[in-house]
């Protein structure tokens, strides 16, 4: 995983890709061309309204998760792209099934302990429920990057895949819709 910036280099590369100039997209973002420049040269970090338009309006799922890398302070998904990562749909799923069998690995094992009150566990039993964390946000981000990878190769919508994703989830009753919020919020 990259600690670096993430979001300018992506901005740049999700314009190049839509075919957008800085001047076009500072127009959609309501932002000086200088200022996109600032962005994509990591001169400034955008803020949350520019970040949002640049995915809505190029549908890159990287530039998203760059975006929300930057914008939870560094609390959710990166890119992959260490040296050791081959970014196509075949070893991504590869990759992904590994990760979850580690996670239901790492659940079965821990299940007993999470059954106890927090302040009763011991010192290993702690290590072995933060193993279960860390496996937990490995598969979060094995998946997201997934995702991205197929909807990319297969040339899906990112947003309309999200907009459908919070649909059934309105639909199931694990999320309640927001005021004003349609699908492709």
């Amino acid at each position: 995983m990259s600690a670096k910036n993430q979001y300018g280099p992506q901005l740049g590369q999700a314009l190049m890709e839509a075919g957008m100039t800085q001047l076009s997209f500072s127009f959609d973002a309501h932002v000086s061309p200088e200022s996109v420049s600032a962005y994509k040269n990591g001169r400034a970090i955008a803020p949350p309204d520019v970040k949002s338009k640049s995915v809505l309006v190029t549908d890159n799922p990287y530039l998203a998760i760059a975006a929300a890398h930057e914008s939870t302070a560094g609390t959710s998904p990166v890119i992959l792209d260490g040296d050791n990562v081959e970014l196509n749909r075949h070893t991504v799923v590869v990759k992904t099934v590994e990760e979850v069998e580690e996670l239901l690995a790492a659940i079965k094992q821990v299940r007993p302990i999470l059954i106890k009150p927090p302040k009763s566990l011991t010192a290993a039993e702690r290590q072995q429920v933060e193993h279960l964390i860390q496996e937990t946000l490995d598969v979060v981000t094995s998946t997201t990057n997934m995702a991205a990878v197929i909807c990319r190769e297969m040339r899906f919508s990112w947003v309309y895949q999200w907009g459908l994703h919070k649909s059934k989830l309105v639909k199931e009753g694990f999320m309640k819709m927001m005021k004003g919020a349609g699908r492709h919020e």
